[in-house]
């Protein structure tokens, strides 16, 4: 009997100019590996999605970690990726033997044996999974930013640096997913995400940093600013383990605490989103779900805006 429990490990997002750095670790189950597992590079998106649920569902282990961009600027990628994968693997939760990883440099302060296998992710099925789940991992990601960021179509590119990308860049500057650290962001100004000492961009700011929020806490955005017509609209639709999540966000500055904040959202209010949310349902034609709704305050009062996120807030009568 082989007692060799091999981890693969692999990263997506070390060059694009927008978005984090994600690395995912892979123990499978030798007697059900999926079928057809390779280099994501060298997969179709719809292929990729498809295979991610595959391994997900036949995978012992399967480890994520994710480094976003602010840290990646202050530690640079390469440290920032060797940081995702350590998360990834001790994310797992599975004890293993060995880690296979993609490429020619070993993970630092990792105390587990390693082996480096240059184009792993198309010859190991525990390192192509990784970058699978890696990939797909960060593109849902991205996918979700581009409802906060919709003029850069992040959803196309995924951050990476195309035509129409670095076009974005130099007429609307960079936005807070951005690498600033990065050629050509780094000579790229933030012309529309400014917010402190700026009371009039609180609202639009609150949601934005709001579904920032929501999106790196594994939840995958549907909607920003869902406009009903006459009834109104709900400021964030978002999704996580098969819930639909309806999200009030309230922006202040100047008060101790966020009860005022709270205080808004009155029993009239909660029905106005629950209506709208209604509508939402029936016109995407989602058959009896799981719902929730949630309000999110974001403190402007300091440098860094303090957000508090109150789920199951209220049940609308």
């Amino acid at each position: 009997m082989n007692s060799k429990v091999i981890a693969g490990v692999d990263e997506a997002g070390r060059g694009p100019l927008a978005g984090p750095v994600v690395a995912s670790a892979v123990v499978l189950n030798p007697q059900d590996i999926p079928e057809g597992l390779r280099d994501s590079k060298k997969l179709s998106e719809k292929r990729r999605n498809v295979l991610a649920k595959d391994i997900r569902s036949k995978a012992l282990a399967i480890g994520v970690g994710i480094v976003h961009e602010q840290d990646i600027d202050r530690n640079n990628i390469l440290q920032a990726t060797f940081e995702a994968m350590r998360q990834a693997v001790s994310n797992l939760n599975y004890e293993i033997t060995q880690v296979q990883v993609d490429g020619n440099h070993k993970i630092p302060g990792l105390q587990i044996a390693q082996e480096c296998i240059i184009g792993g992710d198309d010859l190991v099925p525990e390192i192509s999974a990784a970058s699978i789940i890696a990939k797909t991992t960060r593109d849902a990601m991205m996918i979700s930013y581009d409802k906060l960021f919709p003029e850069y179509s992040f959803k196309s590119h995924k951050g990476y640096g195309s035509k129409a990308h670095m076009e974005t860049l130099r007429e609307h500057g960079r936005t807070p997913v951005h690498r600033r650290s990065f050629r050509p962001v780094d000579s790229c100004p933030n012309k529309k995400y400014q917010y402190f000492n700026l009371e009039s961009s609180y609202g639009r700011m609150g949601e934005i940093i709001s579904g920032m929020f929501l999106i790196r806490n594994g939840y995958h955005l549907l909607e920003h600013s869902y406009h009903a017509g006459r009834e109104g609209e709900i400021d964030l639709i978002a999704t996580k383990a098969d819930e639909v999540i309806f999200v009030e966000v309230k922006s202040f500055a100047g008060e101790q605490d966020d009860t005022v904040a709270l205080e808004r959202v009155t029993p009239a209010k909660q029905k106005q989103i629950a209506r709208i949310a209604e509508m939402y349902l029936e016109k995407h034609e989602v058959d009896q779900p799981e719902c929730r709704f949630d309000i999110i305050t974001i403190n402007f009062s300091e440098p860094k805006p303090q957000i508090n996120h109150y789920t199951e807030a209220f049940l609308p009568l």
